[in-house]
């Protein structure tokens, strides 16, 4: 779940800049609906678009403005110097530390909310890389450490998607025809089966590998891009 207080303070710091939400989520390139979640505490934005939203704002000591009402949260909140030396690195220091924050987080996740149960596998993997078919109906149960709310598994094939994902691991999925951006997921385009993170940019969709060394995915309108469901790390 989103942090509810960070959320209340972004939408109270956009009202302050006198801004609309149309004003912001045009000029950030994403989604009304997308937007919206962030400031309704369904969703947050990455720390990058957190940082963009911070500077939009003119929000200067971060630090201090979020924890000025002595919020109450289970997460720890970055203090503005980290904030500022991570928004210094390039895009692979930033990757990097995504990717290490992704996996302990992952870890968390996993400890904290698996059950012991047989849920369905699918046999032919998806991509972290390049693409494969997935079959709808071509699976096995097995007896496996489940996390809560996973509808099956499927095997990732592929080191697009490593550290967090590795090659032959299996990922657990929530079956739902969209997710949200930043979000990973299994997807089918043009017949093939990938497992990837979806991102929207200044307008454009593209699927993201947390490998640096992939390059992302650009959808264009003649791709037939489907989501079979969000990866639940």
């Amino acid at each position: 779940m989103a942090n509810r207080m960070l959320c209340g303070k972004l939408q109270e710091a956009r009202k302050a800049a006198g801004l609309s939400q149309k004003d912001v989520y045009t000029w950030l390139g994403v989604s009304q609906s997308t937007f919206s979640s962030w400031e309704t505490g369904k969703s947050e934005p990455s720390i990058p678009v957190f940082l963009q939203l911070c500077a939009k704002y003119e929000i200067s000591d971060i630090f201090g403005y979020f924890l000025s009402d002595s919020i109450v949260s289970r997460r720890r909140v970055l203090d503005s110097r980290m904030l500022s030396k991570l928004a210094d690195l390039d895009d692979r220091g930033r990757a990097a530390v995504y990717n290490c924050i992704d996996f302990e987080y992952s870890n968390m996740r996993i400890q904290q909310y698996t059950a012991h149960r047989r849920i369905p596998v699918y046999l032919q993997p998806a991509a972290a890389g390049l693409g494969n078919y997935m079959s709808d109906s071509d699976y096995e149960e097995l007896e496996l450490d489940a996390p809560e709310g996973a509808d099956a598994g499927i095997r990732i094939s592929g080191d697009s998607m490593e550290p967090i994902i590795r090659d032959g691991e299996i990922v657990f999925i929530k079956f739902q025809p969209q997710i949200l951006g930043d979000q990973t997921g299994i997807f089918i385009l043009n017949g093939e089966a990938y497992c990837k993170r979806l991102e929207y940019r200044a307008g454009e969709t593209y699927l993201y590998s947390y490998n640096p060394k992939y390059s992302p995915i650009h959808i264009t309108p003649d791709d037939d891009l489907r989501t079979i469901g969000r990866v639940l790390l």
